[in-house]
């Protein structure tokens, strides 16, 4: 895929195209976490909730009168008239003080037991005037007893406000949480973007050195090399948009990196490549694996041996880890000495962000060979 370039014009094209494209079309469109619960800020939902409370307090309550009456009529005419009331007495209560931001709780808690005493003074007396002037009967017993209406709906009125409370904390903690985790995610998305942004002028900066240092002794190999820069840039370009790409991409553009080397360091860098076919469709972050390779040759190339030996291998051993390996010449305490470059820092934290607790990225020495040694494990997640 990156041979087929003829000139640096059209690569450049191909980077203008990339660079302008619209902003809006990669724009966010997931909702924000306070959409998800609106019970707080709007009125549908509230309502939607408000209803079916009731609902079942009014079943409830004629079950309970019809028990206590055994009279069908009574039971539906008291259903019908103090339900409604209590309906609209704590939807009063909701929109003059309970949500009210203005009240503080010791307040609040001091209007809704007032509020709950008089509601049930009131459905009391509503009662009453039901059973003697409304449907002109008498119940006689302990039913007559004019607390029972009381102590009923004050202790409706305490239960509604009590989940009312409830659910007002639980919604506002959810939409926390919702929003905390939005920025977290967004956090995460600009530095994900910074590493992206880090990792290819890194790589410019040292391959036009390369070429610069090229350019008097073998302007033929400098010319090539020019073409493969602009293809392997095209490719980055053309991914700059995807967190996520299938590995065979990636592998492609290790391929062009290394030849864009082995042009520069003749015969003494060869490197072999092998991938799992089994391998090549799954989705990796972009640009994850050339930071091993880059630190490979930086360090084999202070190893003694005549020939820089590089090897990648790409396995699948099972159907949820994908094993990545690239090896060198050299010895783990000399290439640790020197400190990890900045390809390989950045694989290291885009690891944690794509892969938390789910990768291992590991450093070995086997007799005179390095190995790196990249685990994966299930999907990458998409930040």
């Amino acid at each position: 895929m990156f041979d087929d370039i003829a000139t640096a014009g059209r690569v450049k094209m191909n980077m203008s195209a990339s660079y302008a494209a619209p902003s809006d079309e990669r724009r966010e469109t997931r909702p924000q976490g306070r959409a998800l619960f609106s019970w707080p800020v709007g009125a549908d939902s509230f309502w939607v909730a408000h209803t079916v409370a009731w609902l079942f307090i009014a079943a409830f309550g004629f079950a309970s009168r019809l028990a206590a009456f055994d009279n069908v009529g009574l039971a539906l005419g008291l259903t019908a008239v103090l339900d409604p009331v209590g309906f609209v007495l704590t939807a009063l209560a909701h929109a003059t003080f309970l949500k009210s931001p203005g009240f503080r709780p010791a307040a609040k808690a001091a209007l809704v037991l007032v509020y709950s005493v008089l509601g049930g003074l009131l459905q009391m007396l509503l009662a009453g005037w039901v059973k003697s002037h409304l449907l002109a009967v008498s119940t006689p017993g302990v039913i007559e007893d004019p607390s029972i209406p009381v102590i009923y709906y004050t202790t409706v009125f305490l239960a509604w406000s009590l989940a009312y409370f409830w659910v007002r904390a639980e919604i506002a903690t959810r939409t926390e949480r919702a929003q905390r985790s939005e920025a977290q995610a967004a956090a995460m998305r600009a530095e994900l973007q910074h590493l992206r942004l880090q990792l290819d002028p890194h790589f410019l900066f040292n391959a036009l050195n390369t070429v610069a240092a090229e350019i008097p002794e073998r302007p033929h190999a400098a010319l090539e090399m020019t073409r493969r820069i602009a293809a392997y840039l095209r490719y980055s370009l053309d991914k700059h948009d995807r967190q996520l790409c299938p590995l065979a991409d990636e592998i492609d553009a290790v391929r062009a990196y290394v030849r864009i080397q082995e042009l520069r360091f003749e015969d003494r860098l060869q490197c072999t490549i092998e991938v799992d076919p089994a391998a090549r469709s799954i989705a990796v972050p972009h640009l994850i694996v050339q930071g091993l390779v880059e630190n490979a040759i930086k360090h084999g190339l202070r190893s003694p041996a005549e020939t820089l030996r590089i090897g990648v291998s790409v396995r699948r051993p099972g159907d949820d880890t994908t094993v990545v390996e690239v090896t060198n010449p050299g010895l783990l305490s000399a290439q640790a000495g020197a400190g990890p470059t900045v390809g390989l820092l950045n694989t290291r934290r885009r690891l944690e962000l794509h892969y938390p607790q789910r990768h291992e990225l590991s450093l070995t020495q086997e007799g005179e060979t390095v190995i790196a040694r990249l685990v994966l494990r299930g999907a990458a997640c998409s930040v």
